[in-house]
Order: C-alpha cells, then structure tokens, then sequence
C-alpha cells in the first residue's frame, strides 16, 4: 500500500504521522516545505527566521527530517515556503491582506506539490493543500483522496472568535468569510474521506450538514516521553502550568482575569506559562512583574517536561481548537487539566479532568480553587488522564487505524 502525505504550509503533526504510517508498513512519501540541507546551520536559519519573527526557526524546519523519515522520502517545496513567508512580510506592513497572502501562498504550495503526486493510491493531504490542481492530479492519477483537517468547522470558528471581538482590535486571524477558508472547506468537500482529529471537529461539521459517513475520527498519538511524568499530588501552594501560544484565542485574557480573582481570594499559587507570548494580547505590568508569574517563552519539549512533572494543575481555557495536542501532552504526564468542550481533548468532566465554560473567567477561577483544596481528586482526575492517553492516544493506535482507513477506501474501488 502506497500514500502520499501533503502538509501543506506550516504545520508539522503530519510529519509525526507519516512516520507511525510507515512503521506500520505502509509506503509513504512526504510533500512539505522548505527542509533545510546539511549545509544550512542552526543560527543561519534563526537568522533567517528573525526576518519573520521567529527567533527559533530552525528547531521546527529540523522536526520536517526527523529520525524515522529518510531523506529519501521527503519532497520539499522549497519556492512556496518562501513565497508565503515574503507574502506574510507585506502583510506585516499592510501590503498586503493576510487572507490574501494565504490564498497567493497555499495556492502555490498546491501547485508546487503537484509534480510529485504520481505512483500511489492515497492522496492524504492536509486541508487548503488540495487546491492549485493537487487533488485534481490525485484523481486523474487514480487516488483516493483523503483530506486531514485539524481545527473546527470555519462556521464554529468564526463563532467562537466573535466572543473576542470585544477583547482584540489586532487580532491576526485570517476572516472566517475570506477566500482561505472557502478553499479549506473545498478540499473537505472534495475529500473521499474527511479524516479529523476529536469528535468535537466532527461536531461542528455536522451541524454544517457535512454527510457523517464521510468523516473518520482517528485520534493523534502522543509520544511516550510524556507518560506519567507527575510524582505526587502533594502541595501547598498551586503550581498552575499553560502551554502553547499565549494570545486570546487560547483565553490569555481570561487567565489574566482569572489570576486577578485568585489574589482577592488570598489563594496561594504559581503560574509558569510556557510559549510565545502573542503580540496582540496587552500584559497587565502587575501581571509581568508578578514574582509568581513566570513567562518563559518558547522551550524545548525535553525542558518542558520538567515543568509538566512539577506542576499540580494544567490551565487551557481554549476558544477554539481541533485537538489540543498541548492537553493530551499534560494529561499523558499525570496532570489534572482545566479546559473547555472546544479544546477537543478527550476530557470527562471531573473524572480525568474539569471542564470549564469558554469565556468565563470565575469558571476558571473556581475550578483551581476547587482542585486546590481537594488533593485526592487532583490525583485521581491525573491518574485517570494518563490512562486515557495510554489506552487510547497512541501513535501506534493512530497508524493502525489510518492503515486500516486506507484500506477501506481502497477497497471500496475495487
């Protein structure tokens, strides 16, 4: 059996998956961006990255080449990757909209990609990288085609965010109505299978009218180096833990908010928030300069591990999501997580986690304060997390069944 995995731009949950694919026997080759040779270092590429804001480039191109993925099998489209970061320059100094960076940027990835889909029966390509002709091509060359999308239903999306309207007059995110998403939702309609990642995405594309035998939940793995990294559930004073981008989509607001409320209430905590910080989002100068209050920026997975074993409680007061591979990661560890239904993790309420409602700051609040006085549900609620992610999380699980979806389809033409 022979798949071709496109990533599109950007994004890198794709290359992980292409290598559990492949440990299960399948012949996979990779479509991708820009992967640096041998003769690019670490701090030329950061060099470049500082000309598009990103500081640490070259740890995420590196994660494109990984050990499990011969050279051999990766496909770069080196132009588009850099034409969709010099569109994304413009729009930095308003040249340019960004939707329409997007659409001029995916659009080429599309057409770059199309010279190496040939000689296989799966087209598994990440949503917005089908257009320019890519699955056209698949068809044409007798593939199946099956479209991966990661995040909600555009619809949801734009609802969730017109929460924030009021909170964010900078926000960067591409409109829901613009032409990007309209070619998203294209490659959804064309897919042969729409293949998401929590049942939540689901959710919110049936109620779109999306036809539900056309969707497959497979669940993304979470590597094993996250496994029960919590210890003890003894402590004092809360050690809260955020990880992933701080801006409002991920309630940055809403746990400044919250943290406001703590200190009226005398509760003893520490919050250490791990990732960038997003421009969008104004920090209280109380907030900064809070001894308690750590902002670390980003840090390597291994370095973070340490915070995740340490830390009693896991704070994502999330909008909007897919499925918020940074929860899985803190409930693998043994942690109990605060969240919302939106972050698309496979939480219970008060059974391997405490769901909250989106938008609302005493929610949070009340939920770390619930948690701290209660030691045994903190260690049950963890302990219960690790186990779901183990039972049910795995790259092994994921891969098996992908292999077993490819094989329906493939079937199915037969």
């Amino acid at each position: 059996m022979k798949s071709i995995i496109s990533t599109g731009q950007g994004r890198l949950h794709l290359i992980q998956s292409a290598i559990a694919i492949k440990d299960q026997g399948v012949d996979v080759k990779v479509i991708t961006g820009w992967v640096p040779g041998k003769f690019f270092s670490d701090k030329l590429i950061n060099n470049m990255g500082r000309l598009i804001g990103r500081t640490n480039l070259a740890y995420g191109l590196r994660k494109r080449s990984p050990e499990g993925l011969p050279r051999t099998d990766i496909r770069t489209c080196s132009f588009s990757e850099f034409y969709i970061q010099f569109l994304f320059m413009l729009t930095s100094r308003k040249l340019l909209s960004r939707d329409t960076a997007a659409i001029m940027g995916w659009k080429a990835f599309g057409t770059e990609s199309k010279k190496y889909i040939n000689n296989s029966e799966i087209f598994h390509v990440r949503s917005g990288g089908g257009r320019s002709g890519a699955i056209k091509k698949a068809r044409q060359q007798g593939m199946k085609v099956v479209v991966d999308h990661s995040i909600a239903h555009p619809k949801e999306i734009k609802r969730q965010l017109g929460k924030l309207e009021s909170e964010s007059t900078n926000s960067k995110y591409i409109n829901i109505s613009d032409g990007f998403w309209n070619n998203v939702l294209k490659d959804c309609e064309e897919a042969d299978v729409l293949l998401v990642n929590s049942d939540y995405v689901k959710d919110t594309f049936l109620e779109q009218g999306y036809p539900a035998e056309k969707i497959s939940v497979i669940h993304l793995g979470i590597d094993a180096s996250f496994y029960d990294l919590k210890k003890s559930y003894q402590s004092d004073k809360m050690r809260l833990l955020f990880t992933g981008n701080f801006g409002f989509r991920k309630g940055a607001h809403i746990i400044i908010k919250a943290i406001e409320i703590l200190m009226l209430q005398n509760v003893a905590f520490s919050l250490d928030i791990i990732g960038n910080v997003s421009a969008e989002v104004a920090i209280p100068d109380w907030f900064r300069n809070h001894p308690d209050i750590k902002l670390h920026g980003h840090m390597p997975q291994d370095q973070m591990k340490q915070f995740l074993a340490a830390s009693d409680v896991y704070i994502f007061p999330t909008f909007v999501e897919g499925a918020a591979q940074s929860v899985k990661e803190a409930m693998a560890a043994g942690l109990p997580v605060i969240t919302t239904v939106n972050s698309g993790a496979p939480v219970q309420h008060r059974e391997n986690g405490y769901l909250i409602k989106d938008d609302d700051a005493a929610d949070l609040a009340n939920a770390i304060i619930v948690l701290s006085k209660d030691e045994e549900l903190r260690s049950s609620m963890g302990k219960n997390a690790a186990a779901t992610i183990r039972k049910s999380h795995t790259w092994s699980n994921y891969a098996k069944e992908v292999k077993e979806l490819y094989k329906s389809i493939i079937d199915e033409s037969e």
